[in-house]
């Protein structure tokens, strides 16, 4: 069983840990291009804690711990919300769970806040 799992693991650390579903398989160039596009559409869960929220730029200042999946470290940051989130619904202390994906700038935002106790 050992030997079944090295491949996977290996092939995500080489993808560069964004990629957050591997397939088992060669080195199949459109399996490597279809994983690229399909790591985009990918969704982290992360319990954090509000912070601060801002309105105006419709983003909240988090504190949150390792995220494993994108190699992240534990820290506090800024981070742009979806628009179809309500942000006036979030108080600053608050414990929640936030769901992390790539925008169509790439770069990691909130796509989802589901609080705790509801």
């Amino acid at each position: 069983m050992r030997k079944v799992l090295r491949a996977p693991l290996t092939a995500f650390a080489i993808i560069g840990m964004s990629s957050l579903t591997v397939h088992a398989g060669g080195d199949n160039p459109d399996q490597k291009s279809h994983q690229g596009k399909h790591a985009a559409h990918q969704q982290v869960m992360v319990h954090a804690i509000v912070n601060s929220i801002d309105i105006d730029k419709h983003a909240i200042n988090v504190s949150h711990g390792p995220v494993k999946e994108l190699n992240w470290p534990a820290m506090t940051m800024d981070m742009n919300v979806a628009e179809d989130i309500e942000l006036d619904v979030l108080e600053a202390g608050q414990e929640v769970m936030v769901a992390l994906g790539r925008g169509e700038n790439g770069i990691y935002m909130i796509t989802k806040v589901m609080v705790h106790g509801h």
